[in-house]
């Protein structure tokens, strides 16, 4: 058996198998991107952690992980600034909010922290409120028309209204706590909230309803921070953080059971030269590590899963069957021997492909230009003097003898034929080998790229010196 044309037939399947799952990978990328599938998994793990669709909000707005997507906007200098935070403006040059795909952990434990030192203050629920009512928004929860005579808001509009409204609310909230140097008080804040009631009188009573709720919110909490006693030793920010830990069993329970357990007696751990609100930010950060590794293992097999169906896709659309592929190559030397050619000074073009996709599957494709390969399909249109083509013994399912495999468009004429047909394939056989395809696209690109590698290596070595003596 010529062990040389063995390795040729590999390296010529592999080198296939690759220009397969890089289609598979660009098609992948691009339905993934347009479906925001990494983004929605992330906020789906941030709302089982936070377990609490207003925190996951409060979360989602602050500075920190806004400034992960945001865009700054031009602002010409001859305008005053002032102008662009009116909200009929913001709603003409602010872009579409859209959440990350990524959120690194230090961010994540910072963001936290800040949500958790204000969780206590009135202002803070007022927030969650106003976030919960631009999320039904968002949503597409239908606006409610205003009085005879008068143009009903646009939903845009209002949301950038209610984006100000939680912009100060933030600010408010950190004057409470002591943790900014701003002095937005809550009383301005109630102002700002009856001003929007006056000028959207159809939202006054979920406003005045976030309000009312807060301050019941905000009852509940004083009544478990009289019960909170500091640990000795604890830093005045630690003990801060502590006491808005504990005003959040009010608002997630569950997120405070999780964050009182993991700082459960910090200062035991913590280490010659380490500070107690540092070892608690590293403790946050693992858990969310922790968490995230989940979300990524759940997302990674449904991105094999629809690597997987890419794959049989792609196979069948241009078919790439694996078995009859093998056949070819193996009855043409000289193609095999130009495709391991051209596999020797094959490179993965990564870095062309972040950049320019399309640019690098063309000169991909270009290593298999002139070697006609057995690929694609043709239309057929079967004889005239046929009924319908699965009479014709050219386009039979099951060929035998004089007869050629094709796929018969029931009650027609036309005969789907692969562009080399033979009666060495049926049905079975390229669905089988199309199947193999597509299980290999499903792999990925770098896996066959690095047993082309391998392949090419042992091509290049040749003979062992020792079995061509024996030979002679």
């Amino acid at each position: 058996m010529d062990l040389g044309a063995i390795v040729e037939v590999a390296i010529g399947i592999v080198f296939m198998w690759i220009t397969i799952s890089l289609a598979t990978i660009q098609i992948q990328e691009w339905i993934t991107t347009k479906l925001d599938k990494r983004a929605r998994d992330m906020e789906a793990s941030i709302h089982e952690i936070l377990a609490n669709p207003n925190l996951r909000s409060q979360l989602y707005d602050h500075p920190i992980i806004r400034g992960l997507t945001s865009k700054k906007r031009r602002r010409p200098s001859i305008v005053p600034p002032r102008f662009y935070t009116n909200p009929l403006i913001r709603g003409f040059t602010q872009e579409k909010r859209k959440l990350p795909s990524y959120i690194p952990a230090q961010q994540f434990a910072l963001s936290l922290f800040d949500i958790a030192m204000t969780a206590g203050t009135e202002s803070s629920l007022i927030q969650q409120g106003i976030l919960k009512i631009r999320d039904d928004l968002e949503k597409g929860q239908k606006l409610a028309t205003r009085e005879k005579g008068k143009e009903m808001a646009s939903e845009q509009t209002i949301i950038d209204a209610l984006n100000i409204l939680a912009d100060l609310a933030r600010s408010a909230a950190a004057t409470e706590a002591g943790t900014s140097i701003t002095n937005i008080s809550l009383d301005l804040l109630k102002k700002k909230a009856d001003e929007f009631s006056k000028q959207y009188p159809e939202y006054k009573p979920v406003i005045d309803r976030a309000l009312a709720e807060a301050k019941l919110i905000k009852i509940e909490i004083e009544q478990v921070a009289r019960k909170q006693k500091a640990a000795n030793g604890d830093d005045a920010v630690l003990t801060q953080l502590r006491d808005g830990i504990a005003a959040l069993s009010v608002i997630s329970p569950e997120l405070n059971q999780t964050l009182s357990a993991l700082l459960l007696n910090i200062e035991q751990y913590v280490t010659s030269g380490e500070s107690n609100l540092a070892r608690a930010r590293q403790t946050v950060e693992k858990w969310f590590d922790d968490s995230m590794d989940r979300a990524s293992g759940v997302f990674k097999r449904y991105s094999q899963a629809m690597a997987l169906f890419i794959g049989i896709i792609v196979a069948f659309a241009l078919n790439v069957d694996s078995i009859n592929l093998t056949l070819y190559l193996w009855r043409e030397p000289s193609v095999r021997q130009v495709l391991a050619a051209n596999a020797a000074n094959f490179q993965l073009p990564e870095q062309q492909l972040a950049a320019n996709p399309e640019k690098a599957m063309q000169a991909f494709r270009n290593q298999f230009v002139g070697l006609n390969l057995p690929i694609g399909w043709v239309l057929n249109g079967g004889k005239p003097e046929d009924l319908t083509a699965m009479y014709d013994s050219e386009c039979q399912l099951f060929p035998d003898g004089n007869q050629a495999f094709g796929i018969p468009v029931f009650g027609s004429k036309f005969c789907i034929s692969p562009s080399q047909s033979n009666n060495q394939t049926n049905i079975a056989l390229k669905i089988f080998g199309i199947l193999i395809t597509a299980f290999a696209a499903r792999q990925g690109a770098p896996f066959w790229f690095d047993l082309l590698k391998r392949l090419v290596n042992v091509r290049s070595t040749g003979a062992n010196p020792a079995e061509k003596e024996a030979g002679k």
